[in-house]
């Protein structure tokens, strides 16, 4: 009887468990990994300045140097909104060879 007892409060303890899992919140992303510009873009990007670092308008959003690591804002500041709504694009500058393929020989 003692075992009937224990296997049946295990198989509830089971059953709770399984249904506290599937109406528990759905688990999201404690770290989010943010791309950071390639170099060959920073290079020829002129930044914007905002909060005391250079921030940069890259895959839809902008990022920032926040230490060893690049960090974005989640809800773009209306500074930089209005920046990029006066402002096509941040100005790139492009260095290069001349159009014909190479140096121009004189």
């Amino acid at each position: 009887m003692k075992k009937a007892f224990t296997t049946m409060l295990q198989g509830a303890l089971c059953a709770c468990t399984v249904c506290a899992s599937l109406l528990s919140t759905p688990a999201t992303a404690q770290i989010e990994v943010v791309i950071a510009p390639p170099a060959e873009f920073l290079a020829t990007t002129t930044p914007v300045y905002f909060e005391g670092h250079a921030a940069y308008w890259y895959g839809n959003r902008w990022v920032y140097r926040n230490g060893p690591a690049w960090g974005y804002y989640r809800n773009e500041p209306g500074f930089l909104h209005d920046y990029r709504g006066h402002h096509s694009a941040p100005a790139r500058q492009f260095y290069g060879r001349a159009h014909e393929g190479g140096y121009r020989r004189r």
